[in-house]
């Protein structure tokens, strides 16, 4: 039986790298090419793709791996049961328990790694993308430039467009800036060079711009002022973006358990149902990939993954549900992986049964 449970376990690992990094490549891959859109409309800067990237790929591990495994386990265990192979194990004293014992220490380890990613790594990198982007959107005036292209700032209030720039991005070449003002004004500047200037005692930006126009008024009026200058100074005025209101994603697991408010429970409960879900799923995994003789591997899949989807959009919409103060954490956690677990043991107690033809 040792060797019977290798053969199982290693073909199942198999599969489920397969069926992990094809996953991977298409998640990362798509919201990649988001990013990619991005940048070209001036979000981001090109060189920082990557790194965004990096801090995102937790949380997409997190969700992927419950995944992966549960198809793995559709598949390796169909296999099984289609070529006959698991009808000769049962004859030879497989029982529903002794499978799932065999297949405990995968489903552990993967578990193991959900439960890690999600109170541990995740967070962190929640809250280190939270900087990493609050850092962006205040260069983002700068790094994020495109040449020839305009770039849209405060909800479409400014808009800016620069013919050239500079090997470093350290300087704008013939700018051109229009601003609606809150009393209904335009503001419009052109300049032939524009740069970066911080102030060290305030922190503050400010844009400086050399030998050029601005353009002050309201359209069908006519006080327009016009001021020529050879250098004008102006604070760039950013987005709403503060650091200080770190969401609810990036608190650390240990500030959610001492937290009160309800928020803070809906994702501390989420976390800890992720490893849950990765066991509850994978126990109806076990016990729904039983296929009729010469039905082939993949008979399952589909209605398969219809439980998987089902099971966490429910988590889902009670995690919502409980954030707003509409469903209690009972109902909303408990209850649900409950239900899911009694659907597991029922579909594992069908195994033993023999197939109708």
């Amino acid at each position: 039986m040792v060797v019977a449970a290798r053969y199982v376990n290693k073909e199942l690992l198999q599969v489920f790298g397969m069926v992990m990094i094809i996953l991977l490549v298409v998640a990362v891959g798509g919201r990649f090419i988001g990013f990619l859109q991005d940048a070209a409309l001036g979000k981001y800067s090109a060189d920082v793709l990557f790194s965004i990237m990096a801090l995102r790929l937790p949380g997409y591990l997190q969700l992927l791996l419950p995944f992966s495994y549960y198809i793995a386990l559709l598949l390796t265990l169909g296999r099984l049961f289609a070529d006959q192979e698991m009808v000769i194990l049962q004859g030879g004293g497989v029982s529903p328990g002794r499978l799932l014992r065999w297949l405990a220490l995968p489903t552990l380890v993967i578990a193991g790694l959900v439960a890690w990613l999600a109170l541990e790594v995740t967070p962190n990198s929640h809250a280190d993308l939270a900087a990493f982007v609050l850092e962006q959107r205040l260069n983002q005036n700068f790094t994020s430039v495109a040449p020839g292209t305009f770039h849209s700032y405060s909800g479409g209030n400014r808009v800016t467009y620069s013919e050239d720039v500079s090997e470093d991005r350290r300087e704008l070449n013939r700018v051109f800036i229009a601003e609606k003002k809150k009393d209904g004004g335009d503001v419009t500047v052109w300049a032939e060079k524009g740069s970066q200037y911080v102030d060290r005692d305030t922190g503050s930006r400010f844009l400086v711009l050399e030998n050029g126009r601005r353009y002050e008024g309201k359209i069908g009026q006519l006080d327009y002022r016009i001021v020529e200058f050879r250098k004008l100074s102006q604070r760039l005025a950013f987005e709403e973006v503060a650091a200080s209101r770190a969401k609810t994603e990036s608190k650390t697991t240990r500030t959610l358990l001492a937290a009160p408010d309800i928020a803070a429970q809906a994702e501390l409960y989420w976390r800890l149902g992720l490893p849950l879900f990765t066991i509850v799923a994978g126990m109806i995994a076990v016990g729904f990939a039983r296929v009729k003789p010469r039905q082939g591997r993949f008979a399952k899949l589909v209605p398969g993954l219809g439980i998987f989807m089902a099971y966490y959009l429910i988590l889902v919409a009670c995690q919502n549900a409980m954030r707003e103060g509409e469903l209690s954490s009972v109902l909303g956690f408990w209850v649900v992986h409950g239900l899911f677990l009694v659907l597991a043991i029922v579909l594992i107690r069908r195994i033993a049964r023999p197939a109708k033809v």
